[in-house]
Parts: C-alpha cells; sequence; structure tokens
C-alpha cells in the first residue's frame, strides 16, 4: 500500500492541499455574502433600514458564537468535530431562507432565521484560521500559501457572479445568489470530511492545565485597560465599515455600474489587502505598528469621504478601493498580531474569539444598525461621511493602546496576521 508523502512535521501533503480547497470554497460564500447579500434582501422587498437590520442579525452572532466554539475547542483540543458540526447546523439553518422566500414571511421570521444561520456561521472563520495554524505547525512560508486560497476564492466568486447576474431580473440574480452561496457551504463541509484532526495545542505552562488557573489568567488578560482600549478602538473600526459592507454594492449600481463592474471592485480591494501583505515588511523595518495603525486610520477616514462624493468618478473609487489594503488589511494585520501575543498556547482560540466577537461580531453589528439608520433618513453620501468621522473616533481610541500596539513585533506575513477578507 503506497504512503502518502508528509512535510516535515509529518502532516500529509493531502491535507494541505484539502486545506487549500477548503479555504477557497470557505471564501467563496464570503464572496458571495458581503457583496450580494444586501441586494437580495432588497429584491425581497425589504427597505434598507430593514435590511440594516436584517444584516447586523447575521454580525450579531459573531459576539456569542466565536467565543463559544473557542471555549470548546481550547478545553478539548480538537477542531474538527465542532467545525464540521457548525458546517451542517449553517446548511440547514440557510436552507430556511429558501422556505422564507417562497412563502413571503414577514420581517420577524427572516430576522431570526439570519440571527440563528449567523450563529451557525460566523464562528467558523475564526477556527479554519486556528485550524490552519495548527496544520502548518508554525510554518510561516506554508501558511501564507495557504491562505492565499481564500482571498483567491473570494475574488471568484465576487467577480464571477457580478458577471453571471448582470442585466438579469431581480428574482433571477436572487436564485443565484442564494444557490451559489448553498453551493459554497456544501461543499465546505464535503472537504471538512477529508481532514484529519491536526495535532493537539499545547499549553505554554504547567499552571495553566489546571482548569481554574487557566480561567482566571485568561480573564486577568481581559482587564488590562490598553487591551480593552484596543478593542473599542478595533470596535469602531469596524462600525465604520458598516455602510460599506451594507450598501456599496446597492450605492455603485444605483449609480449605473454593472454588475461585472461592481464585482471587480470589491475584488481590487482583496488584491489590494493581498499586495499588503508582502510589502508591509519594508514598511516595518522603518515605522512601528502604533504609527501603521494611525496611518490605516487616516486613510479609512478619506476612503469613506471619497465614496460618499465621489461615487460618479471611477478614478476616485478606484483609489478609495485601494484604500482597503489599509482600511481592513492593515488594522486587521494588527489585530491579529497584538491579540496573538497576548493571549497564547491554549487561551488563543478564546483570544482571538473574543478579539473576532467582540470588534468584528459587535462593531459590524452596530455599524449594519447604524447603515440602516443613515442610508433611510440622511442618505447615502452624509452616511459614509459619518463612517469618515466613527473612523477618527478610532483614530482618538489609538491614544489609549499604542505601545500595547507598538510591542506587537512579528514578521507581517509569518502564521498570525491573516484571517479575513
Amino acid at each position: 500500500m503506497p504512503v502518502m508523502p508528509a512535510n516535515q512535521q509529518g502532516v500529509p501533503a493531502s491535507d494541505e492541499h484539502v486545506m487549500r480547497l477548503t479555504l477557497f470554497v470557505y471564501f467563496l460564500g464570503f464572496g458571495i455574502f458581503l457583496p450580494y447579500f444586501s441586494p437580495f434582501l432588497l429584491a425581497q422587498g425589504f427597505n434598507p433600514q430593514e435590511v440594516g437590520f436584517l444584516l447586523a442579525a447575521v454580525m450579531a452572532s459573531k459576539v456569542i458564537g466565536p467565543p463559544l466554539l473557542g471555549w470548546w475547542v481550547d478545553h478539548h483540543n480538537r477542531i474538527l468535530p465542532a467545525l464540521r458540526l457548525m458546517t451542517l447546523v449553517s446548511i440547514f439553518l440557510f436552507s430556511l431562507i429558501f422556505i422564507l422566500k417562497l412563502t413571503h414571511a414577514p420581517f420577524g421570521f427572516w430576522l431570526v432565521a439570519l440571527g440563528l444561520f449567523g450563529l451557525a456561521w460566523q464562528p467558523l472563520l475564526s477556527q479554519l484560521d486556528v485550524l490552519t495554524l495548527r496544520l502548518v505547525a508554525g510554518r510561516a512560508e506554508v501558511y501564507s500559501s495557504l491562505r492565499a486560497w481564500g482571498s483567491i476564492g473570494f475574488i471568484v466568486s465576487s467577480v464571477g457572479l457580478g458577471l453571471i447576474i448582470n442585466g438579469l431580473a431581480p428574482n433571477v440574480q436572487s436564485f443565484w445568489i442564494a444557490g451559489l452561496l448553498m453551493v459554497a457551504l456544501l461543499g465546505l463541509w464535503v472537504l471538512l470530511q477529508r481532514l484529519a484532526e491536526p495535532a493537539a495545542q499545547p499549553a505554554p505552562h504547567r499552571a495553566l492545565r489546571d482548569s481554574t488557573e487557566f480561567g482566571s489568567s485568561f480573564w486577568q488578560k481581559l482587564q488590562n485597560p490598553a487591551l480593552i482600549g484596543f478593542l473599542v478602538m478595533q470596535f469602531l473600526v469596524n462600525v465604520a465599515h458598516g455602510v460599506y459592507y451594507a450598501f456599496f454594492s446597492v450605492y455603485l449600481a444605483e449609480h449605473g455600474y454593472s454588475g461585472g463592474a461592481i464585482g471587480l471592485l470589491w475584488a481590487l480591494g482583496v488584491v489590494a489587502e493581498i499586495i499588503l501583505f508582502f510589502v508591509l515588511p519594508k514598511f516595518l523595518t522603518r515605522y512601528s505598528y502604533s504609527r501603521l495603525f494611525a496611518i490605516a486610520l487616516g486613510l479609512m477616514a478619506l476612503r469613506w469621504a471619497l465614496i460618499g462624493t465621489q461615487i460618479d468618478a471611477l478614478g476616485w473609487i478606484l483609489f478609495a478601493q485601494v484604500l482597503h489594503a489599509a482600511s481592513f488589511g492593515l488594522t486587521h494585520a494588527v489585530g491579529i498580531a497584538v491579540i496573538h501575543q497576548q493571549f497564547t498556547g491554549r487561551m488563543q482560540s478564546r483570544g482571538q474569539s473574543i478579539f473576532s466577537g467582540f470588534s468584528y461580531g459587535g462593531g459590524a453589528a452596530v455599524g449594519l444598525m447604524l447603515a440602516g439608520l443613515l442610508w433611510t433618513h440622511l442618505g447615502a453620501q452624509t452616511a459614509f461621511l459619518m463612517m469618515s468621522l466613527v473612523s477618527l473616533g478610532a483614530g482618538m481610541m489609538l491614544f489609549t493602546c499604542h505601545r500595547l500596539v507598538s510591542a506587537a513585533h512579528v514578521r507581517p506575513t509569518d502564521d498570525r496576521i491573516e484571517q479575513g477578507v
């Protein structure tokens, strides 16, 4: 019987191939949800304010779901059973969307269904990152090559779906959006069955083996005022992205951009983010993370102002999308690095989950609810300009945690800083 080749850590090479496909397929779904789910909801007859609350229900679940799943993984040191179960539950709950659509169910039913779907789907992102980190066992160059397939998946689906639905009737577009997202979820579940459980994460200190000391050490970390300031700052960063995630595609379509152009503009932001991870090491030799973060926040404020006021000027919109590398890529990279440094060993999953849940889940949920309200009552331009002010507010919070941020000395392409799109 032939022996499957393995890397130096004994991980079968086939597992690395499956992990590439797993990340690719997961982000295929993400590349459908972010650009196109708000137009899907508008096509069901919901107004912008209702769409904001429905999207917020998905993101708000991130406050609860990732920490609970992270707690389970940390205490049992087994990650694949949890990922498989949550993916299966996600498939079941998303299938309810088709029933709600066919029965023209009222807003409340959609709110509950999407909230429950988010509770199962949102935790997958942080734990897929942990799974990849364990699989590569700290081999930075392998992690980067694996994780890049997630970004490729996002680009393929955001551009491809835009081209597919371009010019189609809204009801046909809805079929493609929901149908392909379901296919991505089913593909993820199939691929997770083919992966083997990676080596368990050891505790860095003997004391952490005692559950009481383990828990108290974790909560002591969270009581650090600088860390609290950092989490609040990242919370505001994600609030500031609310209008963009909820209505950027809608805003472009209202101003005459085709489906293909909308997909390409979303993809441009992801490409800019990928390029950032290759060029960031050069900047780190000259500037601290704290200074780079301040620059990122300033560019983020500029980005929303440009989108709000220059939507008909393609050149400025292209530039605004390139700034995604700063507003999301750089702020996210620093966030992963800081949390990875603060929470080590068997606290790793819960630390990343708290960061993901509070800053990305809570911040995004508040941002999406604000987006619906601002879009409905004040209009598109004012909504984006308000997000510029929120970005500047995040900059003020940097004064509370600049030392903590600057202390996160990691290489920007290693296995700690790439997680989302």
